[in-house]
Formats: structure tokens, sequence, C-alpha cells
């Protein structure tokens, strides 16, 4: 068949272009980069030159492997930096599926196809937890061919002197070594003693894995523990230690490669489990870092902030010195407006942009003195008002003046009740965001990671009066005026099925996926609950897109430029968003359909990690 992109010849077993990189299943390419553990290094195997082969699966698979590493550049990585992680998420997703199916080989002792799927999975990334492991046992038993010995006594069999052998290191507690001969006694004579063999094999494993993770070999640890779960369920214990060494080698994916994945993830599991290993001193470690490295792009400011977060973990003198530095050179560099204040909230009276004749506009603006993130609102009667300090991703409700917002110095979610009112505390935790609220106003839904690390949408009532619940798997969370909720996520069963998700909350029928890419987010409902605006970045660049829930998609910006974050005005008639053509970031207002977009505010030279902010209007 030919690419309907670039028309070049495709074989029919690939669903991916060898030249243009258009995914043959969606309309628009997506380019996956190989996910990189920089510091833990797995256990190193020995190749055994009699066994290089390759699957024919295989070839492809390495092909799509580099196609896709190569097509993505350093610059665009460092440019969409949420895009590539999600993109990166679904390459370990697919590594993930073919390591089960490689476990699963391999305990059914079909050891050429548990090759063939670990050599898949090391193609795709070659840290994969356990992968190397698993390769090793499969080549290790694909070599071994049991034969008798002199110390055979007459009338004993190969499988007698295996379970001998596999006892001796059982009651031993040479565990490792009692799995492998176990495993091979299985394979050569399925029914000897199957009930023991198995109890054995299990409890080898179990121990083994348990004995590595508290050695700090997680990456064999985990294996084991892999393995013996597919003989029966680990207990509490188990699961736990496992669960937390997964969590934290996802965390130590990101070291030294994204600083702010890193802190997000090491703090979650900070929460979850203070004492785990060196997680605490990673933590600070982490903040420093990347203090440091802010400090080597000439961004003082931001390395202010981190240094702080360094300090409330552990004082010290070095740090504080650091921190001093740093303040001085960015009080300096960055002098401080003066606002004139009204009540005890800053305003400015300005002249309105042209086109901007309603409602209330609220959006985060980062603050290169302090390094933090505050939350402005323009008002159609020419009111610029400061609405929150160490705030960001604010969101109007739909019937009110009330203001929600992510709370980053208290970590939680607050409301802003009116202008003379004081914020309220709806939520509190690390890690909550995007707070967005049912048109009555009476529920609120936000996105969290839960204890596995996976982020979740939740729903509570507003006022706190009962437990927060899980309503789905994803993030991004919006209301819209109409009673539905939509979201970003990947369909539980299927983890390559992403996109928007919508869904009624209040009855009892399933989301309905109406995209196809986990990069579609920044979602935006129209005043009417008709239309859907949102961002993506699946053909490359981030662009602004609409969903018509009758059908049909259309994109409504094609700048090489950043586009993003798009918000309705109250009466349909504009759409905002945010970019930075120019070379500088601004909110742009366009028309519905795209045309004749024009500056309107004006967000200054940075603005780190925008794709995870928001902007509201209200009327």
């Amino acid at each position: 068949m030919r690419c309907p992109d670039c028309g070049n010849e495709i074989p029919n077993s690939l669903s991916l272009c060898t030249e243009c990189g258009a995914e043959l299943e969606e309309t628009q390419p997506t380019h996956v980069p190989a996910a990189r553990r920089p510091t833990a290094e797995p256990p190193k195997v020995k190749e055994d030159p009699s066994r290089g082969r390759l699957r024919p699966f295989l070839l492809w698979g390495l092909g799509l492997v580099v196609l896709l590493v190569l097509s993505v550049g350093a610059g665009a990585y460092l440019g969409l930096q949420r895009g590539e992680q999600q993109r990166i998420r679904r390459l370990e997703q697919e590594a993930e599926r073919h390591y089960e199916a490689g476990l699963t080989r391999l305990d059914e002792g079909s050891y050429e196809l548990a090759e063939a799927e670990f050599e898949y999975v090391l193609q795709i990334d070659p840290d994969h937890t356990g992968a190397e492991q698993g390769l090793a046992e499969a080549r290790a038993q694909l070599n071994a061919t049991p034969t008798p010995t002199p110390t055979t006594e007459p009338g004993e069999s190969i499988s007698d002197q295996m379970f001998g052998e596999a006892s001796s290191h059982y009651e031993s507690e040479r565990w490792q070594e009692a799995a492998s001969v176990l495993t091979s006694l299985r394979q050569l004579e399925p029914d000897y003693k199957p009930e023991r063999v198995e109890e054995m094999l299990f409890e080898s494993r179990y121990q083994a894995g348990m004995a590595l993770l508290e050695e700090d070999d997680f990456e064999l640890g985990i294996f084991y523990l892999d393995r013996a779960v597919a003989l029966r369920p680990l207990d509490e214990e188990a699961s736990t230690q496992r669960r937390l060494a997964k969590r934290y080698l996802e965390a130590l994916d990101y070291w030294g490669a994204d600083w702010e994945a890193t802190i997000e993830h090491f703090e979650a599991l900070h929460q979850t489990a203070p004492q785990y290993k060196d997680v605490f001193q990673r933590l600070y470690q982490a903040h420093v870092r990347y203090a440091r490295a802010w400090e080597s792009e000439g961004e003082m400011c931001p390395a202010v902030d981190q240094y702080d977060q360094a300090l409330r973990l552990l004082d010290s003198a070095e740090i504080q010195e650091k921190r001093a530095e740093a303040a001085e050179i960015c009080r300096q560099a960055t002098p401080t407006p003066v606002p004139t204040i009204e009540g005890s909230r800053p305003v400015t009276q300005t002249t309105l942009p042209p086109g901007f004749n309603a409602g209330r506009l609220a959006y985060p603006v980062y603050d290169t003195a302090t390094g933090g993130w505050d939350v402005y609102a323009l008002f159609a009667d020419g009111r610029l008002l400061q609405m929150a300090s160490g705030a960001d991703q604010p969101v109007w409700m739909w019937n009110g003046d009330a203001l929600g917002y992510r709370d980053r110095l208290s970590p939680g979610i607050a409301l802003l009740p009116s202008l003379d009112a004081a914020p309220q505390r709806l939520a509190s935790g690390a890690g909550l965001a995007w707070p967005t609220f049912s048109p009555d106003g009476q529920r609120m839904a936000y996105a969290a990671r839960d204890a596995g690390g996976v982020w979740q949408i939740y729903v509570r009532p507003t006022d706190g009066s009962a437990e927060p619940e899980v309503h789905a798997a994803g993030w991004g969370p919006a209301w819209g005026p109409t009673g539905l909720l939509a979201w970003t996520g990947c369909e539980p069963e299927n983890g390559d099925a992403c996109g928007i998700f919508i869904d009624n909350p209040d009855d009892d029928q399933p989301a309905t996926r109406v995209s196809g890419s986990m990069d579609d987010v920044g979602l935006s409902w129209s005043p009417g609950g008709n239309q859907l605006a949102y961002m993506s970045d699946h053909t490359g660049n981030w662009e602004v897109y609409i969903y018509n829930l009758d059908g049909g998609f259309q994109m409504l910006t094609d700048d090489p430029a950043v586009d993003g974050l798009p918000v309705w005005s109250p009466d349909g008639s504009a759409i905002a968003f945010v970019s930075n053509r120019g070379g500088a970031w601004s909110i742009y207002l366009m028309r519905p359909g795209g045309e004749d977009p024009r500056q309107v505010i004006s967000l200054g030279p940075n603005y780190p990690n925008w794709s995870q902010q928001r902007l509201s209007w209200a009327p």
C-alpha cells in the first residue's frame, strides 16, 4: 500500500510510513522518542553471537524505533516538552505490553518467543526495567540442555536430579539459583510434582525479588516479582515494595533530562513514602540542580524559587548563600513594579484592546522577579486586577463571580468567592491541577495522580461535604455549560486509544472518545456547549483546533510559532489564545473561524511550562 501523505510504498505489515512518519491509522503523524533513564543502569548482559538473529516482526519494530527517534530533534523536545513526555508515555506502554508478553512466554517455556519479545522491548527502550534480565534468562534456558551426570543414581531420572538440585538451593536460600533450576524443570517435565514445584518456584521468585529490592537492585527485583505474580498474587508488602520501586525508577527516568518532571515524580513519591530509600535526598538535589540549570541560562529569578523549595526541605548554609546571590542578581535585572492598590488587590486602569468588549478574562502571568505565577483578570470596564499571587490555572464559575485556581504556595485548589472576599481552601495536596466547576457550581472536578502515579479525574462537592470520587483516568478536565465533562486520557483496556473524552457524569453511560491523540489538551467549551476548542501538536507544532459535537474538526491556527490554551469569549464571537509569535509571549484574539488574529495582552519573554496553564473568560 502507499502512504496517503507522501505516496511512499509501504509493506502491509507496517502501520507507519518509513519515509515521512505518518501513522496509517490516523490522519496526523505522531512522532515518539524512545525514553531513556540517565542514571540507573540495568544489569549488563553478555551477547551470545550464536543467538543474534532478529525475527521478522523485530526487524520492522527496530525500523520503527529508529525512525521515531530520528524524527524528533532536540530542539523540538525542549520546545514542546510536555507533548514529548506524553508521547514517551505511549511508547513506554507499548514496551510494557511486550514485556508482559515476554514474561508469559518464559513461564510457558516458549523461550524463543520470550527472547523475541524482550529483544523488541529493548529496541524500544534500552533501559527497560527487567527486560535485559528477561532476555538473559530466555537465552540461558535456550542454551541449557539437561543431561545425566555421573552422580545420577540408578533409576534416578533427570527430573529427580534437577529437583534435588533445586531443593538444595531452596533450603540454602539461594533463591535465584533455585528459581532457575525449577524453571528448567518445568520446561523439561511440566507434570513433575507440579504443585510442589510451583510452590517452590513462586517462593524462590518472591524471596529473590524482595531481597534484590532491599539491596536497591530495582530492575532485577521487579523482574523476579513480576515473574512471581505470574504464578499467584503477591501479598500486600510485596505489592507495595514493587509499586514503590517502579515509581522510583519512573522518577529516575527524568533525572538530568527534565528537572520539572523529576521534581513532580519524586515529590509525589515523597508524599506517599517519605522514608523510602533516598527519595528525600533526591527531591532536595533535584531542586538544587534545577536552580543551577536556571542559573546557567541566566535566569536568576526562577533559580531563587528552586533554592527556596530546596531550603524548605533542608536548611543549608551553602544553598542559603547561593540563593542570596541569585536573588540579588534577580532584583537588579528585574525591577519590581509598584502597583496602585485598591482595597487589597493590585489594580490598573487600562485601555481595552480592540475586540475585547465583554466579560472577564483571567490568565496566569509568570513573574520573573519571584520566579512564580500570579493570576490576573482583565475586565470589560478597563480594570486589570491581580486576583491571586502564587497561583495559576484560573477558572471562573459558570454563573457567578467566583474564581477558582491552583494554589502553588499552599499546594491545592482555592476559590475567590468575590473581589472583596478572602480566598477559601477547596482541596489540599501537591499535584492537584485543572480545577473546573459544574454549571450550577455545586461540584468541582480536578486531576491528580493516584498512588501509582496515574492521572485520575476526581469529582467532589464544592463545599467539601463529601470525599472526592474517581470519575475516570485522565487529566485537564473541563466542565461545560450543558453539564458535559471533557478531559484528555487513554482507555484503560487499550493504552493506545487516547484522546479527548466527553461524558455526562450524571448518567450511567460510558464516556465517548472523540479524538485520537493524547496531545489533544487545553480544552475549553463554547458558551452554547456544542463546540470544544483545544490545542494539539500532532502535526509537530502546537495549533488551536475546534471539535463540533455534531461531528467534524477544524484547525484554526497555522503558524510556525506556538499557539495554544484557547478559550471562548462569553458571547462566542471570539477565541483568545496564547502564542509566542514575534519572539515574546502574548494573548491573542481571533474570530471563531480562526480569522483576524491580533495581539491583545503581552505576557513577557518567559512563560515556562506554558502548556500546563489555562485561560478562563466569563460574562
